[in-house]
């Protein structure tokens, strides 16, 4: 019997795909496998950081160049977005002489901001850089004719063979229809002339353990077992954090990711690394800062961060340093959210492709951040009567509503299902890490191998009168999950507060490198002095429903709370009030003491880099989050 035409077609349809899904992957593990020496490079020339007048020598006279801020695309979040540049309107020609070191690169980036729509009586932009007159590199771009060009180009050229030589090195713009008017503004962004050098990878051994750092998004310590949550959701990492180290008390730097992850990333405070993510600060880390993964670099560690989270990322500079950095999901334009699975199979991957060498791992989890969407199989049953967006964990705008008051607080029986969503997210990432435990096994390297396991950020339930994560700073919010377990580690539980800016001199330790001078954290391995965790939001909402700064100061016994705009503190009793819900600012001397503590520390604490730009796509990116209206 002849089957039906329609089964026919969805069996070469279903093999197309397979046959695709593979080739993609097999693409992808080609693109993992990494040369024998890490490639370094320093930034020599930044030829679009700053407008030298002295350096245009053609432009039009009713449209000088200036230094500006280009925005080819609002609304493609992560490759349209502002960026400072050189703003060049055609014919245009910015001529450097520079020395060209051995084994010199280009790196630029070009964009245009034109119409939104089609328009043929414009014609685009051509790029083009010449050294010496020799042209080395052209790109036109047209948003006019194609949206794919609403966006910028990140380009690179290898000059290897004028190296170390005088050069004459000319940005051009031109119409590349002289006939026509242009079809938009063009920008010369992040053009730099790098200097590689090259080192050695250490090879992996007994005595050169790896370093796994494992960052789960918006992970409460108090919702699993080893923190003394009841059932636990987390059998994995609770069978890992007994045979390891366990932190019972550590602090997050800032209540949501961005600032979070860069004090992990740079061993600062947010107020020192200025990555805050406000309207005042900016959205980019500075170049100018040390980060773990740069360090690691230098001292000839092999390094990969793999995030599901996509503002942890090239487009912040929170991937620099790591020699490779995938972003999921890899489609763009994608709308599903990568799973832990997914983070992990790039990583093992990875590691496939690379053996022998030893490593710095960065993985980021979106598990359990809103929406609360786990698998059927651990999807509660939502009470009768509750809204069907709480029903389905997508929360985000109901969020946003009760938190600036717009609506009344959720029911206990709403709450509770809520909670229940997340720790099935909870689960759903400890099933995966169970696999991720296995996988490394597999591979050889679960004996040599450091893993560290913590969070950017807890989450409300409303302990507070909100949901979600950013505006507030209790302990719900800032107390984070903190495991190390691997070769060397002696297992036991530390009652000492942490802190995510400990990380980074921490995990340098394990590698064997000295840590950078000016960290402000300390390494949790080693002896290290008693003091505060200080923490802070400049996402908080105050009376009027605008954005204010808030900051914590926590010792072991008490929790400052302080919004110096408005001129409140709040205090809390930590071993008699572990909720923080019976303030006791003013009733007690601790309160004024401590506020004079977080006065010294403001007036002590390192100013952060200057930024030349703030990114205004960056509030949408937030959005998409959840963390801003």
């Amino acid at each position: 019997m002849t089957p039906p035409r329609i089964a026919v077609v969805s069996a070469v349809g279903l093999c197309l795909a397979l046959a695709f899904a593979v080739d993609r992957v097999a693409r992808r593990s080609t693109r993992l496998r990494l040369p024998s020496r890490i490639t370094i490079e320093n930034v020599v020339a930044d030829l679009s950081g700053t407008l030298d007048r002295s350096a245009v020598v053609a432009e039009p006279s009713d449209a000088p160049v200036r230094a500006g801020e280009l925005e080819p695309n609002p609304y493609y979040k992560l490759h349209g977005g502002r960026r400072p540049a050189l703003l060049a309107p055609p014919p245009s020609r910015l001529r450097h002489r520079l020395r060209l070191p051995a084994d010199a690169a280009l790196e630029l980036s070009t964009g245009v901001q034109g119409p939104a729509t089609r328009d043929t009586r414009l014609a685009g932009i051509r790029f083009s850089v010449s050294i010496d007159g020799e042209e080395v590199f052209a790109r036109t771009i047209d948003p006019a004719a194609s949206h794919r060009d609403r966006r910028w180009f990140d380009d690179r050229v290898e000059l290897g063979r004028l190296a170390e030589r005088e050069v004459e090195l000319t940005l051009s713009t031109d119409v590349a229809v002289p006939a026509r008017r242009p079809s938009g503004i063009p920008g010369w962004s992040h053009v730099r002339v790098l200097h590689q050098t090259h080192r050695d990878r250490q090879p992996a051994g007994p005595d050169a353990p790896n370093v796994l750092l494992l960052l789960v998004d918006t992970l409460r310590a108090d919702q699993l077992g080893c923190y003394g949550a009841a059932p636990s959701p987390s059998p994995s990492l609770d069978r890992l954090a007994r045979q390891g180290l366990v932190f019972e008390s550590a602090i997050a730097q800032a209540p949501w990711t961005v600032p979070s992850v860069a004090s992990i990333f740079t061993g600062l405070h947010p107020t020192s690394h200025g990555l805050t993510g406000d309207r005042v600060q900016a959205s980019f880390l500075a170049d100018t800062l040390p980060t773990l993964a740069a360090h690691a670099e230098q001292g000839g560690i092999t390094t990969i961060g793999v995030s599901a989270n996509f503002v942890v990322s090239r487009e912040t500079n929170l991937a620099r340093g790591f020699e490779t950095f995938i972003a999921l999901p890899e489609n763009r334009d994608s709308r599903e959210e990568a799973r832990a699975s997914d983070v992990n199979g790039v990583f093992l991957d990875w590691l496939h492709q690379n053996p022998g060498r030893r490593f710095l791992a960065y993985l980021h989890y979106m598990e359990p951040h809103e929406p609360y969407d786990p698998p059927a199989a651990l999807r509660p049953v939502p009470p009768e009567g509750i809204a069907p967006a709480v029903a389905r964990g997508h929360v985000k705008d109901l969020m946003l509503a009760i938190n600036h008051g717009r609506h009344a607080p959720l029911g206990p029986a709403a709450v509770g299902h809520l909670r229940a969503l997340y720790q099935a997210e909870v689960r759903t990432w400890d099933t995966a890490l169970g696999g991720l435990l296995e996988g490394l096994a597999a591979a050889g390297v679960r004996e040599s191998t450091v893993i560290l396991v913590t969070a950017d950020h807890g989450e409300e339930f409303q302990e507070h009168g909100r949901l979600g994560h950013g505006t507030q700073l209790y302990d719900e919010l800032l107390r984070v999950p903190l495991v190390i377990a691997g070769p060397g580690i002696v297992p036991g539980r530390v009652a000492e507060q942490a802190q995510g800016i400990d990380v980074f001199p921490t995990v340098s330790a394990l590698l064997g490198l000295p840590p950078p001078p000016g960290l402000e954290g300390q390494n949790l391995l080693a002896a290290r002095a008693a003091r505060p965790a200080i923490s802070e939001t400049r996402n908080a909402i105050g009376p009027d429903g605008t954005e204010t700064r808030l900051l914590s100061l926590r010792t072991p016994e008490w929790k400052l709370i302080h919004a110096p705009a408005l001129g409140r503190s709040e205090l809390y009793d930590l071993a008699h009030d572990p909720g923080e819900h019976d303030d006791r600012f003013g009733a007690v001397p601790q309160g004024a003491a401590l506020r004079e503590t977080l006065a010294a520390w403001e007036s002590a604490a390192p100013s952060p880099p200057v930024m030349t730009y703030y990114d205004p796509a960056f509030p949408e990116k937030l959005r998409a989050l959840g963390y801003v209206e």
